[in-house]
């Protein structure tokens, strides 16, 4: 079954020769009639992944997410974002949680990223807790995945520099080139503080791919399709808003939360 979907794809989208098809073990899903997969493909040193359920009589191949009616929408986001062990800024018991899903080569991402740093968290200080996750349109933006990389790599090495090498990288976005990307990284990292030996090694080795991956993945079962896409308190936000939008948004979700 993993073979034949592999060939179908690479059919039916016309993959190189060149690049690589991998279809991953098909397992349970929580959608009755239905096993998931996921198909990662490669070339050269880029990588990519998309979700896929195939019916069990292998008669269908769906791309992208099955919504549940009977499920409450906002517990069913709660309980698939994961919140321990992620980047973050803000006071970790606040009322308000914003999950963001990013790209660090997309434009919008990197206004929105002054905005809630010099903005929103001062405005809300003790009030709103923001977490970052990874989601490369790795399609459209060639060193996308090495930024994601990199940037979890910062995470892993050192939290407490996280933010100040996640806010350098959206600064120097427009002069990042996809050839370069790796030695400019190295050297916003070490000006953001950190070990440029240990980024070096730990971007080489992917070590930090599988938080990536996972943020990745996440965001699409949650219907993430383009960046920024915010979840504020388990509402779901797609594309950049303006200030007054995402106050108007807060307090609302501050409201609720005081309420309960």
């Amino acid at each position: 079954m993993r073979d034949k979907i592999a060939q179908y794809l690479r059919r039916r989208f016309s993959v190189p020769a060149s690049a690589k098809v991998t279809v991953g073990p098909l397992t349970p899903s929580i959608y009755p009639g239905f096993d998931r997969t996921t198909v990662t493909l490669t070339e050269g040193n880029r990588t990519g992944t998309q979700s896929y359920y195939v019916s069990k009589g292998g008669q269908y191949l769906i791309q992208g997410v099955l919504y549940p009616l009977n499920v409450d929408p906002r517990k069913e986001v709660e309980e698939i974002i994961q919140t321990k062990d992620q980047p973050s800024a803000g006071s970790a018991d606040a009322p308000v949680t914003i999950v963001e899903y990013a790209d660090l080569e997309c434009p919008m991402c990197a206004q929105m990223q002054q905005v809630l740093e010099n903005q929103l968290l001062p405005k809300y200080d003790g009030k709103v807790r923001v977490i970052f996750k990874e989601f490369p349109l790795f399609s459209i933006h060639p060193w996308a995945v090495m930024g994601a990389l990199a940037s979890e790599c910062a995470y892993q090495i050192n939290p407490s520099d996280f933010s100040a090498y996640r806010t350098l990288i959206f600064k120097n976005q427009a002069t990042i080139q996809a050839k370069t990307a790796r030695d400019q990284l190295l050297a916003l990292g070490a000006q953001a503080g950190l070990d440029r030996t240990k980024l070096a090694s730990c971007i080489d080795a992917k070590s930090a791919l599988p938080r990536v991956r996972q943020d990745f993945l996440e965001g699409e079962k949650l219907g993430v399709s383009s960046t920024p896409t915010f979840f504020i308190n388990g509402k779901m936000y797609a594309g950049a808003l303006t200030p007054a939008e995402l106050f108007k948004a807060v307090d609302e979700a501050l409201a609720q939360a005081t309420s309960k």
